[in-house]
């Protein structure tokens, strides 16, 4: 439960036993400092925690590794930067100018900051299903990049998936995948599976609250309407699951989909560079149906005003599940707020620290109910914690516009 390595693998963060240390005791963990009251730290996107969270590791109110976060999101947010170094881990300030929204968290469970990873989403959320599994992530030993051994559509549609013999310094990772606000269907929550998982170790809680958990746009979903880009997006960029876990299912799904991807970035970075199609011989199937897009697009739109690079970047967001989008109408707000309140209610000791995202001006989180979202949850956890002021970074940012 505590990013633990496997046997014979390299610990980047091999600690020194001291003489005299109690059989058992793990120097990690020894010393940790208490807030009198927990620190809310509020941010406007999501990878924008990851600092605060290696802060406090800095000043040991969290140990370096091992922590189990809980995550609420209506995203994972597991994603790798693809071609980032593994070892840029090591170096915090060129991480955090490689971290996006969807990729801050498997850096860190490399790293071994985290060591048990509990998302919790709404119902609307399909990217991964209930349930908990133990897999491996390590640095690739050809390519030097993050990898992991998960067979789950989300990391292979992303060809995020190798072997473990393919992986040097491999730590094992717990993930427990669970879903809050059922009521929303007619179902009542079930936490206590999630209670039994946080029951499992003494690990340091950190509690991450996207404010999109409760209410969630797809950012992507109306882009060039006039020509039905994304319903055109969804079908170019569609994944095809493997039809079975088998590895060598797995493999030529992940190969068949780098392919895909490959091609398509090509494509649309010749587009966004040149205006035009690149020139072939015989035009695959992918070039065929990028070329009739740009037609509808002509016809809609002036060219000067499509923007081709973030038509691939929500072409991106297309697989097999896509991106949520669900805006929760007031009742059903006051359903998700009713689960946080029942979740805290479970939660078998409290955070040490706590995070926060707003996500709204990327359209996730719906603008018009940020504020009422925010300051119940914030509300509802200085009722159940004794919390400090929340740190509301995003307006420190905004001052310094």
């Amino acid at each position: 439960m505590y990013g633990k390595y496997v046997p014979g693998s390299l610990n980047p963060y091999q600690c020194s036993i001291k003489k005299g240390t109690p059989p058992g005791c793990d120097p990690r963990r020894i010393d940790l400092k208490k807030y009198k009251l927990i620190p809310i730290f509020v941010t406007e996107n999501h990878h924008e925690v990851i600092p605060f969270i290696y802060k406090n590791i800095g000043s040991k109110h969290l140990p370096l590794e091992g922590s189990t976060l809980i995550h609420f999101d209506s995203h994972p947010d597991m994603l790798i930067p693809k071609n980032m170094p593994a070892d840029t881990v090591f170096d915090k300030n060129a991480l955090f100018d490689e971290l996006s929204i969807e990729n801050w968290i498997m850096p860190a469970v490399y790293a071994g900051h985290f060591g048990n990873l509990i998302w919790v989403k709404p119902p609307w959320a399909e990217q991964m299903q209930n349930g908990s599994q133990t897999f491996h992530i390590g640095k690739h030993k050809s390519t030097g990049t993050i990898r992991l051994d998960c067979k789950e559509d989300y990391f292979i549609s992303e060809g995020l998936y190798s072997h473990a013999k393919d992986l040097d310094a491999i730590r094992e990772i717990d993930l427990h995948v669970t879903t809050l606000g059922n009521r929303i269907n007619g179902v009542t929550d079930d936490l206590n599976g999630l209670r039994k998982q946080l029951l499992c170790g003494d690990a340091p809680i950190i509690l991450d609250v996207d404010l999109d958990f409760f209410s969630t746009g797809n950012p992507f979903k109306k882009i060039y309407d006039k020509a039905d880009v994304y319903e055109a997006l969804k079908k170019i960029f569609e994944y095809q699951p493997p039809s079975s876990k088998e590895d060598v299912l797995v493999f030529e799904a992940v190969e068949k989909r780098a392919k895909q991807m490959d091609e398509l970035e090509a494509m649309f970075k010749h587009l966004h560079s040149t205006r035009k199609m690149p020139e072939v011989e015989e035009p695959s199937e992918l070039h065929k149906m990028v070329d009739q897009l740009r037609k509808n697009l002509l016809e809609n739109y002036k060219d000067q005003d499509i923007d081709w690079e973030f038509i691939f970047e929500a072409g991106c967001t297309c697989d097999s599940s896509g991106l949520p989008c669900h805006i929760s109408s007031m009742e059903e707000l006051d359903m998700m707020f009713d689960s946080f309140k029942n979740f805290l209610e479970f939660i078998p000791k409290p955070p040490v620290i706590i995070t926060m995202s707003r996500s709204t001006i990327d359209d996730y989180t719906p603008f018009e109910s940020v504020e009422l979202i925010q300051d119940t949850i914030i509300e509802l956890l200085k009722d159940k914690f004794s919390c400090d002021e929340p740190k509301l970074d995003y307006l420190d940012k905004s001052d310094e516009d």
